[in-house]
């Protein structure tokens, strides 16, 4: 079966994402619900924590690598805070399976109705450099359309020899 079939939209998840938070009853739950997906993320390779992937911006340390994989994205995450982590958990369950177009529609606005708490505004710069870096890595690996290859820098054109 076709991965584009099977795969939930953004919506649909983030709609998940709320209702599983909405049906913690205390927010002891609910950090602890978010602590335990950042738990769960696969190990990030000591490799990739590079200053390159390392999200500026966030008030954390946080690291991004972004993969591609038949058109298809997936995030990799790794931070030092337990609930950058499980946000970083979040996206990643955004982003896994999206084609560059997809990631780049992706907003922090479902962190807003999880109510784990009421960010101070530096928590939402780094938030939104979260999502920044991201959008970014997706927009590195877009393919150029063919119209756009005229005006490409010279040291950039792929040569056949």
């Amino acid at each position: 079966m076709d991965q584009q079939t099977t795969l939930k939209t953004i919506p649909a998840i983030e709609a998940e994402i709320i209702a599983a938070f909405e049906a913690l009853n205390t927010i002891d739950e609910k950090y602890a619900y978010l602590f335990k997906l950042g738990d769960d993320l696969p190990p990030m390779d000591p490799a990739l924590k590079t200053d390159e992937n390392r999200v500026k911006g966030c008030q954390s340390i946080l690291w991004f690598h972004l993969t591609q994989q038949a058109s298809r994205f997936y995030l990799d995450a790794d931070s030092d805070s337990m609930v950058i982590k499980g946000i970083a958990a979040l996206l990643a369950k955004l982003v896994k399976g999206r084609t560059a177009e997809e990631v780049l529609t992706i907003n922090m606005d479902f962190i807003d109705k999880i109510k784990v708490w009421k960010l101070a505004s530096d928590r939402n710069n780094g938030l939104m450099a979260m999502l920044d870096h991201i959008h970014a890595l997706a927009r590195s690996e877009q393919p150029i359309p063919a119209a756009d290859l005229d005006n490409l820098p010279q040291e950039k054109r792929i040569r056949s020899t």
